[in-house]
């Protein structure tokens, strides 16, 4: 499959889980559905609400090789209820707008002053991960928090990867399913950006065959910009931690990004500080 018919198949899939999403009554419409086979909008009911023809929405929601403009985009995300997210998410798998630096060039080299700044976080975990969500540089608090990333492999330490097949980490998050959504929904919306790389049909295809959560989720196709900023934590050593998540796009290298780990609370600095003494 081209990259062309990558992204007109990840579009389609997307059209047609926001119209089946979509009840009538939600769209304004009043139906029998007792002659219904499904709850959500059928092809016609899309197409007449938002003024298109039905063979057109036909051939989108089909992956068919067709033109878009923005009048028609705009329709469609009013007619489906789009969010912000999800609209920037269709405008890019539409008009391939959007596109990233990534895609014409990997830089991902790690300096010696990010792994200064990394451990000056003494009582934070933090590290540093690539636009393919791969971990690359850490602190220690980081290994005592979440795993000893050194003995992983570099696929072990993909985030994505390593929270749908590390056992040990659905032990770590007392919410595990809710951040999992989430964490999937960001990956859509990088994704649809990045549908031409090869290396993010190679990873989305096996963590479908080794993790029915994964194929599950992904099948939903989700989409958000804005993380969970709130992690609860079961430690098997400490107990309970509550920390705050922030991201930083490092401006020398737009690839990387800091990801940063402060406690939300007294209780979880203690633990933080004694996780030091380990």
């Amino acid at each position: 499959m081209s990259n062309n018919e990558h992204r007109r198949m990840e579009l389609a899939d997307f059209l047609r889980t926001r119209r089946l999403r979509l009840l009538p009554k939600e769209a304004g419409l009043s139906v029998d559905h007792s002659r219904r086979r499904t709850s959500g909008l059928r092809r016609e009911e899309v197409a007449v609400l938002a003024g298109i023809s039905l063979p057109w929405y036909t051939a989108l929601e089909q992956g068919r090789d067709i033109r878009v403009s923005d009048q028609v985009l705009d329709s469609l995300a009013r007619t489906l209820r789009l969010n912000p997210d999800e609209r920037r998410h269709l405008f890019t798998l539409s008009l391939q707008m959007l596109r990233m630096e990534v895609q014409n060039t990997w830089k991902n080299e790690i300096s010696q002053v990010h792994q200064e700044i990394l451990d000056q976080f003494q009582f934070c975990p933090a590290y540093i991960a690539d636009m393919r969500w791969n971990i690359l540089a850490w602190n220690r608090m980081a290994v005592q928090v979440f795993g000893d990333f050194e003995r992983m492999s570099l696929q072990e330490r993909n985030l994505i990867w390593y929270m749908f097949t590390n056992e040990a980490c659905r032990e770590l998050y007392t919410k595990w399913e809710m951040l999992a959504q989430s964490l999937l929904a960001q990956l859509r919306s990088d994704y649809g950006k990045l549908v031409d790389d090869p290396w993010y049909v190679e990873m989305i295809g096996e963590l479908s065959e080794v993790s029915p959560a994964f194929r599950e989720l992904w099948a939903r196709h989700d989409v958000t910009e804005n993380p969970e900023e709130r992690k609860e934590m079961r430690h098997p050593a400490v107990g309970t931690l509550i920390l705050e998540h922030k991201s930083f796009v490092l401006k020398e290298n737009k690839n990387l990004m800091m990801k940063m780990f402060t406690p939300a609370d007294s209780e979880t600095r203690r633990k933080l500080e004694q996780l030091t003494l380990f």
